[in-house]
């Protein structure tokens, strides 16, 4: 590794070892946030699907456990959102 390398290795940044109050962190929060609002959605639209028009009660049971676990993960991102938001 040469001397620019390890300095430019030094420099990098982590964004996800930024605490959550920052800028960056509450960016990226947000957009999980919206992502799993929208798999959520989708996931419950699918189980509907499985369960009343296509009588898949097995399959319509897998995406409604899906909806839910991506619910909780959502629940969490917007918890640890707002938990973290700088007081202004």
């Amino acid at each position: 590794m040469t001397e620019d390398s390890a300095d430019a290795a030094r420099r990098a940044r982590n964004p996800a070892a930024a605490p959550d109050s920052s800028p960056e962190k509450q960016s990226e929060l947000k957009l999980n946030v919206g992502i799993g609002t929208i798999g959520t959605i989708l996931s419950i639209g699918v189980a509907l699907i499985f369960f009343f028009i296509e009588h898949l009660v097995v399959l319509g049971i897998i995406f409604s456990v899906v909806a839910l676990v991506s619910l909780l993960i959502t629940l969490y991102a917007l918890q640890r959102r707002r938990r973290a938001r700088p007081q202004s």
